[in-house]
């Protein structure tokens, strides 16, 4: 059975409550992190997003707030 992009994040997120693009990359080799953020949004899960820069570069960090039950 494969395991999905969805259920690695969830899995990263309870684990380490936030994930970058650059982590989902790395750890999961997930290059469209927005997308899954979308859909687990669509399922219920709420996120806060932040945004940081540097050396001109902006990225994304999702902080997962709530789990479904």
């Amino acid at each position: 059975m494969q395991i999905t992009q969805k259920a690695l994040v969830l899995e990263y997120l309870k684990k380490n409550k936030s994930i970058t693009s650059w982590e989902a990359i790395r750890y999961h080799r997930i290059t469209r992190l927005a997308s899954v953020i979308y859909d687990l949004r669509k399922e219920g899960y709420e996120f806060f997003v932040t945004k940081d820069t540097r050396g001109g570069k902006t990225w994304a960090k999702y902080i997962l707030l709530k789990e479904l039950l």
